[in-house]
């Protein structure tokens, strides 16, 4: 399937989900050099220097609570592909990609009159921080101790999400679920959840939501904000 028809490139943006929202136009591929209110989910700010790191957003039809898991599952192994096996790369659920436990990615799906925007933000080439963000973010360039070609890892995602919107189009969400929860190892970690209450985590369903055991009692959990911290060690 292939989901880019048109692609815009900027040199600085809001954000280029803002931007793709209100073109409105399915298969619309927008790239930036800068953000100047990049975001996350619940409106958290995404550091967006320019020049440094990876800001793209690419517009599907439709509206879909899976969305995210695909997203993650994509930009999982497009990264894959640039991180050494000595490293811990693995997906957050939803579909924040973190390599030795700080975030490399982070990926915001918002859908607006039919049409999803996914937000991508991959930390490419920055190698200084914030102060509120040393030791929990990180880039590949740290990691691997080169500057990476942008346009490959912006290709290799756009690679991989046409790969796995093809295998939900074609066989459903069960082969993204096993991928998801291979990528994630998050069954049977421990998780923190909004109420201070501790819960054990069994499986991701096929709505895409975590499946919790609190003390014997299981719990579906879609909103990600209900987990305050997840045991990614």
């Amino acid at each position: 399937m292939r989901l880019v028809k048109d692609v815009v490139e900027l040199d600085v943006v809001d954000s280029t989900n803002s931007y793709a929202l209100e073109r409105a136009d399915e298969g619309l591929l927008v790239v930036a050099q800068m953000q100047t209110a990049g975001r996350g989910r619940r409106g958290r700010q995404w550091f967006s220097p320019r020049g440094l790191n990876l800001y793209m957003t690419l517009t599907v039809e439709a509206q879909d609570v899976k969305y995210p898991i695909i997203a993650g599952v994509a930009v999982y192994e497009a990264l894959r592909e640039h991180v050494p096996s000595s490293h811990d790369l693995r997906i957050k659920w939803p579909n924040d990609i973190l390599i030795d436990g700080m975030k490399v990615s982070g990926i915001l799906c918002e859908a607006r009159g039919g049409i999803t925007a996914i937000g991508i933000g991959i930390n490419v080439n920055q190698d200084s921080w914030p102060e509120d963000l040393e030791h929990q973010a990180i880039s590949l360039a740290e990691v691997i101790g080169h500057e990476l070609d942008m346009s490959g890892i912006q290709e290799g995602c756009i690679s991989k999400l046409e790969k796995w919107f093809d295998v939900y189009r074609d066989r459903g969400f069960g082969p993204i679920r096993t991928a998801f929860l291979r990528y994630s190892r998050f069954k049977n970690t421990w998780v923190m959840l909004h109420d201070d209450t501790r819960a054990i985590v069994i499986d991701l369903d096929m709505n895409g939501q975590v499946v919790v055991d609190i003390a014997g009692r299981i719990e579906c959990i879609s909103d990600p904000d209900a987990i305050l911290e997840m045991d990614v060690s």
